[in-house]
């Protein structure tokens, strides 16, 4: 959303479209990808476009057009941030190019991922990463340069969050991890491992993990701080999820669970098995 009236979206047809929320209706067309829009980000009267076409736009949403392309990934481009000063743009090339989008120009490319990334988000002078080779990194925006590699899951990071002092990951191993975002340190892991990890937000002392546990999708809340000697483990709530294309047809349950533990006070989970070759992200191969 780039107002409280208005929504953008991007779709496989290549367009994106602006949306008035009070009257549902269209308000313009931006045409000029070739190929699927993946992913984008706002940032006040600019909405940033990454997709399968190599390319990057960006578009005014008052003037409906787009302002400059960017260019110079040699694959799709999956993930997009952008703060109002840098644009970073990570994509199947392994690579994540830093960009200027006032000038359009390409002032950095950091190169460290070995498979597609994914994940991406800026905050300040500082960049995290995560990527389908399982490892999240943490940059430094000034310095155009790499301050930690983790090797965070055992395959893809699906999600990751990071605050002033902690970096939240999740991956398709099913394990959600908390780190120490000055050290590079695990400080823990959130959540029993489940099939999948789709989604991890976090908010001050409060996170949410969406992920697939017994072909169910699953929504927890848990707390970073300690519980309070007579607090319950849990709390559970059911609901039907309206939610398309995660979970089986016949089993679209939804699954709540407010939880709060003390750190640490869990036994380590078990190691899940997994194959040698990472597992291609969805639409890895439109």
């Amino acid at each position: 959303m780039s107002d409280r009236n208005t929504a953008i979206s991007g779709s496989r047809d290549t367009t994106l479209r602006i949306w008035d929320l009070a009257t549902g209706t269209c308000r313009n067309v931006l045409v000029g990808h070739q190929a699927s829009v993946r992913c984008l980000a706002i940032h006040g009267d600019l909405v940033v476009s990454g997709s399968y076409d190599t390319t990057a736009r960006i578009w005014s949403i008052s003037q409906g057009r787009c302002i400059r392309t960017l260019s110079g990934h040699f694959s799709q481009i999956y993930a997009i941030a952008f703060d109002g000063r840098r644009i970073a743009t990570g994509s199947l090339d392994t690579s994540v190019r830093i960009w200027d989008p006032h000038s359009g120009q390409c002032h950095a490319i950091l190169q460290g991922h070995t498979s597609l990334v994914g994940q991406l988000q800026m905050r300040g002078d500082t960049l995290v990463t995560g990527g389908s080779d399982g490892s999240v990194r943490v940059w430094s925006l000034t310095k155009m340069a790499p301050i930690h590699r983790l090797a965070a899951h055992d395959n893809s990071v699906t999600s990751l969050q990071f605050d002033n002092t902690r970096i939240v990951s999740g991956g398709s191993d099913g394990r959600v991890k908390v780190w120490n975002l000055q050290t590079g340190q695990l400080l823990r892991e959130l959540s029993s491992p489940a099939e999948a990890v789709w989604r991890v937000a976090f908010e001050e002392e409060k996170a949410v993990i969406m992920a697939s546990r017994s072909g169910r999708t699953v929504m927890e809340v848990w707390s970073f701080s300690p519980p309070p000697d007579d607090a319950d483990d849990s709390v559970a709530i059911e609901s039907a999820s309206s939610t398309p294309g995660i979970g089986s047809a016949d089993d679209s349950e939804l699954t709540v669970s407010a939880r709060r533990r003390t750190l640490f006070s869990d036994p380590p989970p078990t190691i899940p098995s997994v194959s040698d070759g990472d597992q291609p992200m969805p639409d890895a191969s439109s």
